[in-house]
Protein backbone atom coordinates (compact mmCIF):
# COMPACT_ATOMS: atom_id res chain seq x y z
CA UNK A 1 0.00 0.00 0.00
CA UNK A 2 2.67 2.45 0.82
CA UNK A 3 3.38 2.67 -2.92
CA UNK A 4 0.32 3.32 -3.95
CA UNK A 5 -0.04 6.29 -2.11
CA UNK A 6 3.51 7.33 -2.49
CA UNK A 7 2.19 7.40 -6.92
CA UNK A 8 -0.88 9.56 -5.76
CA UNK A 9 1.19 12.09 -3.76
CA UNK A 10 3.43 11.96 -7.22
CA UNK A 11 0.43 12.40 -9.30
CA UNK A 12 -0.76 15.31 -6.93
CA UNK A 13 2.24 16.92 -7.04
CA UNK A 14 2.66 16.52 -11.13
CA UNK A 15 -1.39 17.75 -11.32
CA UNK A 16 -0.79 20.89 -9.06
CA UNK A 17 2.61 22.23 -11.08
CA UNK A 18 -0.42 22.65 -13.83
CA UNK A 19 -2.84 24.78 -11.39
CA UNK A 20 -3.55 28.27 -11.39
CA UNK A 21 0.24 29.79 -9.74
CA UNK A 22 -2.25 31.45 -6.76
CA UNK A 23 -4.14 27.91 -6.15
CA UNK A 24 -0.90 25.94 -6.69
CA UNK A 25 0.84 28.08 -3.69
CA UNK A 26 -1.44 27.34 -1.27
CA UNK A 27 -2.32 24.00 -1.56
CA UNK A 28 1.39 23.14 -1.75
CA UNK A 29 1.85 25.57 1.47
CA UNK A 30 -0.88 22.64 3.23
CA UNK A 31 0.97 19.86 1.70
CA UNK A 32 4.01 21.08 3.09
CA UNK A 33 2.22 20.88 6.58
CA UNK A 34 2.10 24.98 6.90
CA UNK A 35 -1.13 26.10 7.99
CA UNK A 36 -3.01 28.34 5.08
CA UNK A 37 -4.30 32.06 5.96
CA UNK A 38 -7.99 32.86 5.74
CA UNK A 39 -7.30 34.86 2.46
CA UNK A 40 -5.84 31.69 0.70
CA UNK A 41 -8.98 29.53 2.34
CA UNK A 42 -10.81 31.88 0.32
CA UNK A 43 -8.72 31.07 -3.03
CA UNK A 44 -9.92 27.13 -2.90
CA UNK A 45 -13.60 28.07 -2.15
CA UNK A 46 -13.77 30.04 -5.44
CA UNK A 47 -11.84 26.83 -7.12
CA UNK A 48 -13.17 24.93 -9.41
CA UNK A 49 -12.53 22.05 -12.41
CA UNK A 50 -8.89 20.98 -12.29
CA UNK A 51 -8.21 23.65 -9.31
CA UNK A 52 -11.06 22.10 -7.42
CA UNK A 53 -10.41 18.84 -8.29
CA UNK A 54 -6.67 19.15 -6.87
CA UNK A 55 -7.77 20.84 -3.88
CA UNK A 56 -10.06 17.27 -2.95
CA UNK A 57 -6.97 15.64 -3.76
CA UNK A 58 -4.94 17.45 -1.20
CA UNK A 59 -7.28 16.88 1.51
CA UNK A 60 -7.67 13.95 0.84
CA UNK A 61 -3.74 13.47 1.05
CA UNK A 62 -3.48 14.86 3.84
CA UNK A 63 -6.22 12.84 6.06
CA UNK A 64 -4.42 10.05 5.05
CA UNK A 65 -0.85 11.74 6.14
CA UNK A 66 -2.60 12.16 9.54
CA UNK A 67 -5.16 9.12 9.95
CA UNK A 68 -4.36 6.60 7.52
CA UNK A 69 -7.37 4.90 5.39
CA UNK A 70 -8.54 2.84 8.38
CA UNK A 71 -12.38 3.90 9.33
CA UNK A 72 -13.82 3.90 12.12
CA UNK A 73 -17.14 4.53 13.67
CA UNK A 74 -18.86 5.13 17.15
CA UNK A 75 -22.46 3.68 17.70
CA UNK A 76 -24.82 6.68 19.42
CA UNK A 77 -27.61 7.95 20.23
CA UNK A 78 -29.31 11.75 20.30
CA UNK A 79 -30.79 12.38 23.23
CA UNK A 80 -32.82 15.49 22.43
CA UNK A 81 -33.82 16.05 26.38
CA UNK A 82 -36.10 19.28 25.06
CA UNK A 83 -37.75 21.00 21.82
CA UNK A 84 -38.49 24.09 24.47
CA UNK A 85 -36.37 27.00 23.03
CA UNK A 86 -35.90 30.88 23.66
CA UNK A 87 -34.39 31.59 20.17
CA UNK A 88 -36.50 31.59 16.35
CA UNK A 89 -33.73 30.03 14.66
CA UNK A 90 -34.92 29.79 10.96
CA UNK A 91 -33.20 26.47 10.30
CA UNK A 92 -34.91 24.57 13.41
CA UNK A 93 -38.38 23.48 12.65
CA UNK A 94 -38.07 21.56 15.27
CA UNK A 95 -38.04 23.96 18.69
CA UNK A 96 -41.59 25.10 19.79
CA UNK A 97 -42.46 27.90 22.53
CA UNK A 98 -42.84 26.65 26.06
CA UNK A 99 -46.23 27.66 25.75
CA UNK A 100 -47.05 25.44 23.12
CA UNK A 101 -48.53 22.31 23.87
CA UNK A 102 -46.17 19.92 21.74
CA UNK A 103 -43.18 21.41 23.86
CA UNK A 104 -41.62 19.03 26.38
CA UNK A 105 -38.98 18.75 28.94
CA UNK A 106 -37.55 15.09 29.45
CA UNK A 107 -36.99 14.28 33.20
CA UNK A 108 -33.56 13.25 34.35
CA UNK A 109 -34.36 9.34 34.75
CA UNK A 110 -35.69 9.58 31.32
CA UNK A 111 -32.76 10.67 29.95
CA UNK A 112 -31.08 8.22 32.32
CA UNK A 113 -33.51 5.32 30.83
CA UNK A 114 -32.81 6.10 27.28
CA UNK A 115 -29.03 6.42 27.78
CA UNK A 116 -29.09 3.08 29.15
CA UNK A 117 -31.08 1.74 26.41
CA UNK A 118 -28.44 2.40 23.66
CA UNK A 119 -25.51 1.03 25.64
CA UNK A 120 -28.07 -2.12 25.81
CA UNK A 121 -27.88 -1.65 22.05
CA UNK A 122 -24.59 -1.30 21.77
CA UNK A 123 -23.54 2.62 21.78
CA UNK A 124 -20.85 3.81 23.29
CA UNK A 125 -21.53 7.58 22.90
CA UNK A 126 -24.97 9.57 23.67
CA UNK A 127 -24.94 13.55 22.16
CA UNK A 128 -26.98 14.87 24.61
CA UNK A 129 -28.47 18.42 23.01
CA UNK A 130 -31.79 20.08 22.57
CA UNK A 131 -33.23 23.78 22.88
CA UNK A 132 -32.50 26.57 24.80
CA UNK A 133 -35.66 26.36 27.39
CA UNK A 134 -36.39 29.38 29.60
CA UNK A 135 -35.83 29.84 33.10
CA UNK A 136 -34.03 26.38 32.93
CA UNK A 137 -31.53 25.88 35.88
CA UNK A 138 -27.90 27.12 35.83
CA UNK A 139 -26.39 23.38 36.11
CA UNK A 140 -29.27 21.58 34.36
CA UNK A 141 -26.20 20.83 31.95
CA UNK A 142 -23.86 19.66 34.93
CA UNK A 143 -26.79 17.81 36.41
CA UNK A 144 -27.46 15.71 33.19
CA UNK A 145 -23.69 14.53 32.89
CA UNK A 146 -23.00 13.53 36.15
CA UNK A 147 -26.08 11.55 36.29
CA UNK A 148 -25.27 9.85 32.78
CA UNK A 149 -21.41 9.19 34.28
CA UNK A 150 -23.07 7.71 37.40
CA UNK A 151 -25.11 5.49 35.71
CA UNK A 152 -23.06 4.97 32.89
CA UNK A 153 -19.28 5.40 33.83
CA UNK A 154 -17.86 3.97 29.99
CA UNK A 155 -20.50 5.88 28.09
CA UNK A 156 -19.24 8.52 26.33
CA UNK A 157 -21.16 11.74 26.78
CA UNK A 158 -20.66 14.34 23.20
CA UNK A 159 -22.96 17.11 24.69
CA UNK A 160 -24.07 20.54 24.08
CA UNK A 161 -23.54 22.84 21.00
CA UNK A 162 -21.64 26.26 21.46
CA UNK A 163 -24.83 27.67 22.18
CA UNK A 164 -26.05 25.23 24.77
CA UNK A 165 -22.78 26.05 26.79
CA UNK A 166 -23.06 29.71 26.11
CA UNK A 167 -26.57 29.45 27.54
CA UNK A 168 -25.82 27.51 30.14
CA UNK A 169 -22.89 29.78 31.06
CA UNK A 170 -25.74 32.49 31.18
CA UNK A 171 -28.06 30.91 33.17
CA UNK A 172 -25.85 29.44 35.98
CA UNK A 173 -23.89 33.08 36.47
CA UNK A 174 -20.64 31.49 35.83
CA UNK A 175 -18.25 31.37 33.05
CA UNK A 176 -17.91 29.56 30.12
CA UNK A 177 -14.81 27.76 31.49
Amino acid sequence: MPAESDHQAQNLETMIGALKSETAVVLDRALSGQDITSEEAVVLFDTEGQEYNAMVMTADELRRRTVGDIVTYVVNRNINFTNVCIKRCGFCAFSRDFREEEGYLLPVEEIIRRAKEAWDYGATEVCVQAGLPPKMEGDLYIRLCEAISKELPDMHIHGFSPEEVLYGSIRSESTIK
